[in-house]
């Protein structure tokens, strides 16, 4: 699953998508999309763009694809082209805030939810927490202004990145356009995750 400003290293090897990598960088987008599969539609109809920032060639043929999320974007309509699936999609962004008072309300429950994430990072064993940061990094600092990107705060979507959830509820999280209802369905994970911990 790839999400929004969270690195998302890539193996390629198949040659199918050797060649799709290829074209996204002669057409100079340097970017594509990314969905995880589903058993009836061949892919989920919710993902990722991801940005591609540099690639490592292997005298083999193969490549370690280093990128990064981009936008959210919505499914519209499948197709294939030389092997490998492409799609006409919509992006998707927050639905902003506008009333004071909501606002207010929606800064309080980021607070909230930020510091349970801080906590719940920090009650990981050290083993876990080092993996995690090799891989993904530190988690994102808090940003003042939680509605100034498309996709809302970051943390959220390093958050969700480094948490084992089920792909369904990944999808769902990644698909929801309202900063407020994504909050409550991390706050959610991280209630449960902290419940099992405490066991």
């Amino acid at each position: 699953m790839a999400y929004p400003t969270v690195p998302c290293p890539l193996h390629v090897f198949e040659p199918r998508y050797r060649l799709m990598i290829r074209r996204s960088m002669e057409t100079g987008t340097k970017q594509f999309g990314m969905c995880i599969s589903d058993p009836q539609n061949n892919f989920a109809d919710y993902g990722c763009m991801l940005q591609i920032r540099n690639i490592h060639f292997l005298p083999d043929g193969r490549s370690v694809v280093d990128t990064v999320g981009g936008k959210r974007f919505r499914v519209l309509r499948r197709g294939m082209k030389d092997g490998y699936c492409t799609a006409d999609i919509e992006y998707l962004e927050d639905i902003k805030v506008a009333d004071t008072e909501e606002l207010k309300k929606l800064r309080e429950l980021h607070d909230v939810v930020y510091s349970q994430a801080c906590g719940w990072f920090q009650s990981l064993r050290n083993k876990f927490r080092s993996q995690i940061l090799q891989h993904f990094g530190p988690m994102p600092e808090r940003e003042e202004n939680l509605q100034a990107t498309p996709n809302g705060p970051a943390w959220c979507w390093w958050l969700l990145a480094v948490l084992p959830v089920d792909p369904k509820y990944q999808i769902s999280v990644l698909s929801v356009m309202s900063l407020k209802e994504r909050l409550i369905k991390i706050q959610h994970i991280l209630t449960y995750f902290s419940r099992d911990q405490s066991k």
